[in-house]
Parts: C-alpha cells; sequence; structure tokens
C-alpha cells in the first residue's frame, strides 16, 4: 500500500535536477524587480514521471506569496488543499495536503520582467505545517520549516524558478530532470 507521502517521491524527482541556473544581474538592473510585492495563487500544475511513478498535483488556490529583494514569505493560511494522483509502483494513489500558517525564507531575485528565484532553504523560518492524507488514510502533519532545513523540499514550494511578471500576473515555472525523472511545474499569481 501507500507508505511514503507523496512529498517524498517528487522531493526526488526535484533532486535529480534541482539545478537551477539563474540569470545573471544587467548591469543596469532596474530598482524594483517586478516580481516584488504581494501575491495570490490562482492557479498550481505539477506533472512528474519517474521509473515507477507519476503524479499530477493542482490546488492550493489562495496561498498569499510576498517577495522583497532579499526574501520570500508564504501565507498558506487561506490556501485550498492541494491533490496529487498518480501511480507508484503499479498502485494508483490520491494524497490531499493542507498547508498553514507562513513560511519565511531569504531568497536571490534576478531579472526584472523576467528572471529567476533561489531560495535559502536553510534559512527557513516560521510555523508552516502540512497535513497529509493518502488514499482516504491521514498520514500524520508536519513541519515545513524543519523539512526545508533538512534541505528536503515540497514542490509546492519551490527552492528555484525561472519567473515572468507583468503589473498584475506573475508566473513561476519549475522544471528539472535527471536521468528518468522529470518534474514541471507552474505557479500563476495575482498581484494583491
Amino acid at each position: 500500500m501507500f507508505a511514503v507521502p507523496t512529498r517524498v517521491a517528487l522531493a526526488a524527482a526535484l533532486a535529480a535536477g534541482a539545478a537551477l541556473a539563474l540569470p545573471t544581474a544587467a548591469a543596469a538592473a532596474p530598482k524594483q524587480p517586478c516580481a516584488v510585492g504581494k501575491w495570490k495563487l490562482t492557479q498550481y500544475k505539477l506533472d512528474s514521471r519517474s521509473e515507477g511513478y507519476t503524479a499530477k498535483a493542482k490546488g492550493g488556490e489562495g496561498t498569499r506569496l510576498t517577495i522583497t529583494k532579499k526574501t520570500v514569505t508564504y501565507d498558506f493560511n487561506r490556501s485550498k488543499k492541494v491533490v496529487t494522483k498518480g501511480v507508484l509502483e503499479g498502485e494508483a494513489y490520491s494524497v490531499t495536503s493542507v498547508f498553514r500558517k507562513t513560511l519565511k525564507m531569504k531568497s536571490t531575485l534576478r531579472g526584472n520582467k523576467k528572471g529567476g528565484i533561489l531560495l535559502n532553504v536553510q534559512s527557513a523560518s516560521g510555523n508552516a505545517k502540512v497535513a497529509e492524507t493518502a488514499n482516504g488514510k491521514y498520514l500524520g502533519s508536519h513541519s515545513i520549516v524543519k523539512t526545508y532545513r533538512k534541505g528536503e523540499t515540497d514542490p509546492f514550494i519551490p527552492p528555484a524558478a525561472f519567473f515572468t511578471c507583468g503589473a498584475k500576473t506573475l508566473k513561476l515555472v519549475l522544471e528539472a530532470d535527471g536521468g528518468d525523472s522529470t518534474l514541471d511545474a507552474v505557479y500563476v499569481y495575482k498581484r494583491g
């Protein structure tokens, strides 16, 4: 039966290709990058594949994201659940993740309307937690801060992503592949 929380299997796929090069800063970079500000998640989609494993996830709408030039803060208090469905070693599974409270990390932000953002996962602070249920069985709740400080990640909170930004929208894209593992995730936010 399903014994491992989805984030562990997804983290393995992410770790296989987690290297993300950020664009270098332009000599006359703007004082206020477009991504800086307060954002609300309107869409999240993930597709991940590895040998004996597939996952598709969506949800989390309402998550608040605040980006400054040096930090990123997630507020999950109004977040909808994230549902991940797939197949693990021939068995279908469904995992529901409920994120709550807040998470803050130091970050590196490069670019203006297009660029990259890299989180310093060891700097994680706050009281954010995620509770997970797999195939109807409650797996428990754990600290996201402790998870990130150990160097583990959850694809719903990308440790690195490319972004495109406009006056009202921010799109983050996480792409990782290595060996036979691929992970593609898209996060769409609106300003506010």
